[in-house]
């Protein structure tokens, strides 16, 4: 679940939601500037899907002891963590390889700093799971040997093929980014982040994306990459920020609250 605190309220927002609501904003990316990727709409799938594993226990809502509120998705202890994007990444992968392929390499950064690309929303590994999550990475990597063989064709120059699944991912943490920026942000409130490195071709330099919410639901951004303005949205519900008693009562709280559409215009800068 994803969490934040909103005018002394917590609100909620599932991370399929997160994630489906995300999937129809990637397939909206393109214009004379940015290109759309190679495999787009299997790269979209791999972002509608991505947090698809985190269905069940978004309807359990998760609870923590600790602080005695519905658990937040970085408070997830690490092996239900991958336990959880493991059957959303199984379960895509049978769906559409290439789309399961994208989902593992964004489930498999958030494990690695991002392979490097960006240290946000990194899980820190404990020395006692080191192991376990070093057996997690290198094994599922391996998958991808296979995956990739099914696409690249022999008398395509390997390193592009690479070059073009490496600037996917990219994107692909972009799209994740932003949509934690809709899930997370009052859209009342200004507030600002910069996104990237992404490039608008494969050739190109990369770019910074900056994303700027007024404060009336707008959100600029610059360079504007899709093909028009848009609206979007994802369902949040609000609840009192204060201790729960245990999981049962949290879990009935949120089921009584109605849900919310979080609205957002996304606009040129």
């Amino acid at each position: 679940m994803i969490i934040s605190k909103q005018d002394e309220k917590l609100v909620l927002v599932r991370q399929d939601e997160h994630a489906t609501q995300m999937g129809n904003v990637s397939r909206l990316w393109g214009n004379e500037k940015f290109q759309k990727l190679a495999n787009h709409e299997s790269v979209s799938l791999g972002i509608e899907k991505h947090d698809s594993g985190w269905k069940q226990p978004d309807d359990e809502i998760l609870f923590n002891e600790a602080t005695k509120r519905p658990t937040n998705f970085l408070e997830v202890n690490l092996p239900q963590h991958v336990r959880f994007y493991e059957i959303g990444y199984r379960n895509t992968l049978k769906q559409d390889p290439y789309a399961g392929m994208m989902l593992g390499m964004h489930w498999i950064g958030l494990y690695t700093s991002r392979f490097g690309y960006d240290p946000t929303f990194t899980y820190k590994v404990s020395d006692d799971l080191r192991g376990f999550m070093n057996d997690t990475i290198n094994s599922i990597q391996k998958e991808w040997v296979d995956i990739k063989q099914q696409y690249w064709e022999a008398r395509q120059k390997r390193s592009e093929f690479e070059d073009k699944i490496w600037m996917q991912y990219e994107y692909f943490q972009v799209m994740d980014r932003l949509g934690l920026f809709m899930g997370l942000n009052n859209p009342k409130e200004v507030n600002e982040v910069i996104l990237g490195p992404i490039r608008m071709t494969r050739e190109s330099e990369p770019v910074q994306l900056t994303v700027k919410s007024k404060g009336n639901g707008e959100i600029l951004i610059h360079p504007f990459p899709f093909t028009d303005e848009f609206d979007t949205s994802v369902p949040g519900r609000k609840i009192e920020d204060r201790d729960y008693e245990n999981n049962l009562e949290a879990k009935e709280i949120v089921e009584a609250a109605e849900k919310e559409e979080i609205n957002w215009r996304i606009v040129a800068s």
